[in-house]
């Protein structure tokens, strides 16, 4: 019998969100970041929403006087890393809709960069996997799924605490704050369920 991190009634899901969720698929999510990428695979039956695994791929953070050599070392671990992933994840799923988070532009030149990369890195390998995968601003998939700030003015640390916060309310979860990413990952491939 298949391990999961959680089961939840599919009709308790779809009240709390406020969404309609289609039945019997496999959505992936990807929460991608500088130095590590988050993934949620959320499966649905016709009476749950299943949550399968929740993944993080890591490479080791850079200085700002980091080089050329060590930015590409870098790319070469974050890759090797996808592939296995990508490897492990095709044994086991068909994805019907993967989502990617798309790169937010506010940041300085450097950090929009590593994020581009690591985003369109993200959608190469997990395309291959997936009948349908796309680009998601996360402000797009935190809309969808119908997050609100307790503050209009919620920002950075008190944002993430937020939307962990809506997350494990909603499935029924323990996630700590500093797993945002994962949190981010599973607002991503609950957006993939919605029909």
């Amino acid at each position: 019998m298949q391990k999961y991190i959680n089961k939840i009634n599919i009709k308790d899901v779809e009240k709390f969100f406020k969404i309609k969720i289609k039945r019997n698929i496999i959505s992936l999510g990807g929460d991608t970041a500088t130095y590590h990428t988050a993934f949620a695979v959320l499966r649905t039956t016709d009476c749950f929403l299943i949550i399968e695994e929740l993944v993080k791929v890591d490479v080791p953070k850079l200085g700002k006087s980091s080089t050329i050599k060590q930015v590409l070392d870098n790319v070469d671990l974050f890759t090797e890393q996808l592939d296995n992933l990508k490897n492990k994840f095709s044994q086991k799923y068909k994805f019907n809709n993967t989502m990617i988070e798309d790169c937010y532009m506010g940041f300085n030149p450097k950090t929009t960069k590593m994020l581009a990369y690591n985003g369109i890195l993200t959608y190469d390998r997990m395309k291959r996997i997936s009948n349908n995968t796309t680009l998601i601003m996360p402000t797009s998939a935190r809309k969808l799924v119908n997050f609100q700030k307790m503050n209009k003015t919620s920002t950075g640390h008190q944002l993430k605490k937020e939307i962990v916060h809506y997350i494990n309310v909603g499935l029924e979860l323990k996630l700590k704050i500093k797993d945002n990413d994962k949190a981010d990952a599973i607002v991503l491939a609950l957006a993939g369920l919605i029909k």
